[in-house]
Formats: C-alpha cells, sequence, structure tokens
C-alpha cells in the first residue's frame, strides 16, 4: 500500500512539477539574458568611455609636451631660425637630444621629427637630411598645402627611408613657424594603441575597436583587427553595442560582444517564449488543484481517526483554530516523540546511575539488588557487560600531590582534566582482550575494574597500566600512582581485589609515588615497627633542645631507617606527628622567648605531616624547617648571655695581657 500510495503521489505531482520547472527555468532564463544583455551595453558603454578617456589622455600629454618644447626649448628654436651659418652640428646634437629625451618621456612616441622650410631639411632622432630623401616627404607637402587646423591624423603608414618598413601610425603636426610654416611632426604606432585597449580589456568575449571620422580602423584588441562591413557588423559577427567620440580627436571607441546567431534568435522572440511560460504555469496550477483535491481525502480520514482516539483517551493535543490538518497530525507525532525521547533520557540517566551503584557496590562487596542468591552476572547482564567473565582485576589510580593540584586549578579545569585521565586510559586499554568498567571513587582516585574474557588466559593489567603511567606522566601536569588488586574468578569477589589495591596504594608514603604497586612490592621491604623508632626520635629531640648540632646527623640516621622500612600512610603520618610532638614537649622546657619563637615552626611542621605524600618529601621539609628554627634559636641563645660581648673581651686580654695573667683571668673568672 505504501509503494502505491507513492506511485500515485509521484505520478499526480511529477508531470506538472517537470513541466512547470522548465518553462520557469525557460522565463528565468530568458529575463537573466535580456539583463545580461543590459548589463552589457552598460558595462561596454563604461568601457568605451574608460578607453576613450585613456586615449584622449595619451594624446593630449603628448600634444602638451610639444607645445612645451616648441614653446619653451631653445635648442629647438635655434634649429628653426632663418640665419644659420656655418658649422651647426653642436647645436643638431643638442636638438636631436631633445627629440630622443621625448620619446624616452613618454612611451607612445615611436617618431619624432623636425622639418624647417628654410633649406628644406628633416632632422630626426637618427638622421639629418633633404626633404627629398626623407621617406614622409608626401606627408609633409599634404601638410604644407592643407588649409585644415592641425589635428591628431588618422592611421596611416610612415617610414623614415625610402626603403624601410613602413608602420602603422597616427601623427599630430604643429607649426614652429609661423613665418614659414615649419613644423613638429610626432607619430604614434597603432600597434601601442591597440597594446593599450587590451590591456583595459582582457575579456575573450567582447571587442573593441578604434576608428576615424570615416569608420576606418585605427585599433583595436584583437592583434589583427576585424575590419566592419557596410552595416557596421564585423565579420566575426560581433555587433558594436556602445559608441563613444572623442571631442579632442574626433575618433569614436566602438565595443560590443560576439554573439551566435541562435542567442539573437532566441533574444528577438523574448516576448513570445514569456507569455508560452506564463500558459503552462497556468495550467499547471489547474492540474494541482484538481490532483490536490483527490489526494486530501486519506490525509482527512488520520486526522479524523487522531482526533477520534485523543477524545478516547481523554487527551487533549491543543489543538489551534486555524492549524490544518498537516499540523494536528504533526502534533500528534511530536506528542508520542516527545513522551518517548522523555523517557530514553529517563532511562539513560538512570542507568548510568545505576551502572555507578552497581560498580560501587560490588567494590564495597555488597548483596546483588537482584533476587536472594541470584550471582552478579544478572545485574551486568542488564547493564550491557554481558561477555562471558572468566575472572577480574581492579585497579586503583592515584593522583599524586592531590592538595597541590587543587590549590593550583579551579573546578572547571579540574574536571576537565580528569575526564582527560579517564579517557586516556579508555584509549589505551582498547585492543586489549578485557573490558573496561572505571568510575570515580574518591576525588582523587579512579577505580579500574577488568573483566578478562575466554581469549585473555594470560593477561595482565602491569603493560596497560605501566602505559598509562607514563602517558600521563609525558601529558599532564600531575602524576598517578597505580595500586594493582589481587586476580578474582568470580564478580562477586570483586571486592576482594579492591581491598587489596587499597593496600597497596596504603604503602606509596614508603614505596613513592608516579609508580606501579602490586602485592608483591609489600614484601620487597621489611614491615616497620612504630615503637622501635621512639628511642632515636626522642634522642633527636633532646639534642635540637641543648641547641647541639649533632641532632642533624641522628635525624639523618632516623630518615635512613625509617625510609629501610614499610609504612603504611597512616602510620608514616603518626610516627611523624610523634616526633614533631616530642619536639614540641622539650622545646616547651626552654624559656619563654624560644618558646614564642617555637610556635611558628610547629604550626609548619603539622602542615607538612599532612601535605607531603612520601617519606622523602616528608623528612626532607622537616629537616629544612628544624634547621631554620635551630638557626633562629641559637641566635637568641647568644644575644640573650651575651656571648658575643664575652668572645670580645676574652679576645681583647688576649691580645694585650701578658700569657701567665690571661692564664690568671682566666682562672679566676671560673673561679668566680
Amino acid at each position: 500500500m505504501r509503494k502505491n500510495w507513492f506511485n500515485r503521489l509521484l505520478l499526480s505531482y511529477l508531470p506538472v512539477l517537470f513541466v512547470v520547472s522548465l518553462s520557469l527555468l525557460l522565463m528565468t532564463y530568458l529575463t537573466l539574458n535580456e539583463m545580461a544583455k543590459r548589463s552589457a551595453v552598460r558595462a561596454n558603454e563604461l568601457l568605451s568611455q574608460s578607453i576613450k578617456q585613456k586615449i584622449d589622455d595619451v594624446l593630449t600629454n603628448i600634444d602638451e609636451a610639444m607645445f612645451k618644447e616648441i614653446l619653451g626649448n631653445d635648442k629647438l628654436k635655434a634649429f628653426f631660425q632663418g640665419d644659420r651659418t656655418g658649422d651647426n652640428r653642436y647645436d643638431d646634437y643638442q636638438t636631436v637630444s631633445a627629440l630622443r629625451s621625448m620619446m624616452e618621456n613618454n612611451r607612445f612616441i615611436d617618431s619624432v621629427y623636425l622639418y624647417r622650410v628654410t633649406g628644406r631639411s628633416v632632422l630626426t632622432p637618427t638622421t639629418y637630411t633633404g626633404i627629398d630623401q626623407f621617406g614622409d616627404k608626401e606627408f609633409v607637402g599634404r601638410q604644407l598645402t592643407s588649409l585644415k587646423p592641425y589635428r591628431w591624423v588618422g592611421t596611416r603608414m610612415y617610414r623614415e627611408q625610402p626603403n624601410s618598413k613602413p608602420v602603422s601610425v597616427v601623427s599630430l603636426v604643429k607649426i614652429t613657424n609661423l613665418g614659414d610654416k615649419s613644423m613638429m611632426i610626432v607619430n604614434v604606432r597603432t600597434d601601442r594603441l591597440s597594446e593599450l585597449i587590451r590591456q583595459m580589456s582582457d575579456s575573450n568575449l567582447s571587442f573593441v575597436e578604434l576608428v576615424n571620422e570615416q569608420g576606418a580602423l585605427i585599433a583595436s584588441k584583437e592583434t589583427q583587427g576585424d575590419v566592419p562591413d557596410s552595416n557596421g557588423r564585423l565579420r566575426s559577427g560581433g555587433k558594436p553595442l556602445s559608441s563613444v567620440q572623442s571631442s579632442y580627436t574626433g575618433w569614436t571607441v566602438r565595443s560590443g560582444m560576439y554573439r551566435a546567431s541562435i542567442v539573437d534568435w532566441v533574444s528577438s522572440l523574448f516576448y513570445v517564449w514569456m507569455a508560452f511560460g506564463f500558459l503552462v504555469i497556468v495550467l499547471g496550477i489547474v492540474w494541482l488543484v484538481y490532483v490536490t483535491r483527490r489526494n486530501y481525502k486519506p490525509i482527512r480520514s488520520i486526522a479524523a481517526r487522531i482526533e477520534e482516539y485523543a477524545k478516547l483517551k481523554q487527551q487533549s493535543l491543543n489543538r489551534e483554530e486555524k492549524a490544518d490538518e498537516f499540523k494536528y497530525i504533526e502534533t500528534a507525532i511530536e506528542d508520542l516523540l516527545d513522551r518517548s525521547s522523555l523517557l530514553q533520557e529517563e532511562n539513560k540517566e538512570n542507568m548510568a546511575y545505576r551502572k555507578r551503584h552497581v560498580f560501587l557496590t560490588m567494590l564495597e562487596g555488597g548483596a546483588s539488588a537482584s533476587a536472594q542468591g541470584e550471582p552478579w552476572k544478572s545485574e551486568l547482564d542488564k547493564l550491557g557487560q554481558n561477555s562471558p567473565l572468566r575472572g577480574l582485576v581492579v585497579v586503583l589510580i592515584e593522583m599524586d600531590r592531590y592538595a597541590e593540584f587543587a590549590g593550583r586549578y579551579g573546578r572547571r579545569d579540574q574536571f576537565l582534566l580528569k575526564h582527560v585521565l579517564s579517557t586516556g586510559h579508555q584509549e589505551l586499554a582498547e585492543g586489549e582482550p578485557v573490558e573496561v568498567w572505571s568510575e570515580w571513587v574518591a576525588r582523587h582516585r579512579l577505580a579500574v575494574m577488568y573483566m578478562l574474557d575466554d581469549g585473555a588466559a594470560d593477561w595482565e593489567p602491569v603493560q596497560v597500566c605501566e602505559r598509562l603511567r607514563a602517558w600521563v606522566e609525558q601529558h599532564l601536569p600531575f602524576t598517578v600512582t597505580i595500586g594493582i588488586g589481587s586476580f578474582q574468578t568470580e564478580s562477586e569477589l570483586a571486592a576482594e581485589s579492591y581491598r587489596h589495591a587499597m593496600d597497596t596504594l596504603n604503602y606509596k608514603s614508603s614505596l613513592g609515588t608516579n609508580r606501579l604497586i602490586g602485592p608483591a612490592d609489600l614484601n620487597s621491604m621489611p614491615q616497620g615497627e612504630m615503637f622501635k623508632q621512639f628511642h632515636p626520635i626522642r634522642a633527636v629531640c633532646q639534642l635540637f633542645r641543648s641547641g647541639d648540632p649533632e641532632w642533624e646527623k641522628l635525624f639523618d640516621d632516623l630518615h635512613v631507617l625509617v625510609r629501610g622500612q614499610l609504612f603504611a600512610h597512616d602510620e608514616l603520618v603518626s610516627l611523624v606527628t610523634y616526633l614533631i610532638h616530642h619536639l614540641h614537649k622539650e622545646v616547651m622546657e626552654l624559656p619563654a622567648e624560644l618558646q614564642v619563637l617555637w610556635n611558628g615552626f610547629h604550626d609548619r611542621l603539622l602542615k607538612i605531616a599532612e601535605q607531603k605524600e612520601n617519606v622523602d618529601e616528608m623528612f626532607a621539609e622537616l629537616r629544612r624547617v628544624l634547621s631554620e628554627a635551630s638557626e633562629q634559636m641559637r641566635d637568641v641563645r647568644e644575644h640573650r648571655h651575651h656571648h658575643q660581648l664575652m668572645h670580645e673581651v676574652k679576645r681583647y686580654i688576649g691580645e694585650h695581657t701578658p700569657i701567665p695573667t690571661c692564664r690568671w683571668l682566666i682562672s679566676a673568672k671560673h673561679s668566680a
């Protein structure tokens, strides 16, 4: 039925969609083509105007340069003087330098020469000759007899020598001497004007040409310009779209687009095609109305059944007055999806809490939440941990120096770094033949349960834990100590493995941080006994109270003694606390000023016992603080008994009194 309904809708709407779409595409194409045509006309007008202005600027600059040279260059004036006698070669050389300077200052000038009527001589940048031997003598002759104003002359062929190759140029003539009509002629090559046009119009879809008043081609964008016919069309098929005439030269810049004949034909029937498109659209609308009315009946039937069901279940879907049947159906489906999503979110959240609860209950050794006597496997199956279980190992990952870590980072950064630690462990354990389950059991401890399947007969967690420890040391701003529990074959014994992992971590104060600690490591050192350390502690405290420097040696011996034994963290803290307490008791027997001094150090010593995690850190920090306290207490003693003054008196007497007398005074002092 779904297939029949789909085919029915497809055959109902697809033909009209196809026909209307083609009509719209045709109308859009014709509209865009017409807009493109008008835009092309405007663009060509702007292009022609820009090219005309640029050519006028180039030619005007040449015109002004000629005018400036004629009026202000004495070297040129000297050439046209009528009383030239003697040797004038140096003057002619300077005139040639002026002509070359004009050509160097304007790259469009191809050639320039001077004609002096007196003597009928011509001077160019390369030669000095008579008019009869000059290759451009016909042009000079026409200009002498012409009555027209001197303006830019359209394209012509120029040669300097009668046998040289001619080039196409445009020329400007200026009279330099009104008395005899001597003149200065500048020639500009037309191919340089063509190059200028090509630089300003680099499109391959348009043409640009420069023509004179008679329509003769002067320059074109093409290397070899197309010649227009009598109707103004180029042989390449292009038709001018814009034409701009220069008021300075009288020349015209024309531009247009190359067109194909089929495009011209389609554009000519623009309005006919538009009318045909509108007619097709109207017919399509009529067909859509008919098909929609026919396909509406099943939709209305579905909406009626939903409304009937809602009334039967005494539920309201809050249908708006202006809402249509599709909106009503959509509201019903959305209500159904919302209820389903809410149930899924609640189930997902409950599953996370349930999973954590089961994990902690297993580690604490609690009973299963299932029926009496049912093993933990059923609970694990409900949580998705349904792989065949051959055994499990619990590993406890503890962050070292957590107090410093918590003081250095905010709550957000702490959460992020802990997340990186747990995620990094999951990635490192990928590919291992075990299923990993981890949860944070304390702020600084992450418990991991490795559940081994049948393919992990000889698997050990040491390699994975060592990779994790090295990775944390290299990439995170803290280190971890990992305690490895015992292997258990039943899920009910997970608490036993967890207890062994906690026992191993309790001895990291003696075994060190940033390492792995397993059950075998607890047998590597003798078990420490608290009462055996009491005598060395009392000896250190008594020497410290008396100010004897030997206390430092005994303190170092005590450090070596404690480090060679295995103490749990609580035992080590108790031992250090006993040392601090006994020191405090001994110092309290000293004078009041020493007691006041000691109180500040006493607080610092207590913080050391709380903050440091291993025996080396504790004893190193204790020694540093006790050394500082000993120095200050010695200074107080020396000032209190005037030791410094007595030393000065003894030194003075020894230096200024004979030896027998000195001994007598010393004996008398001791007797007193």
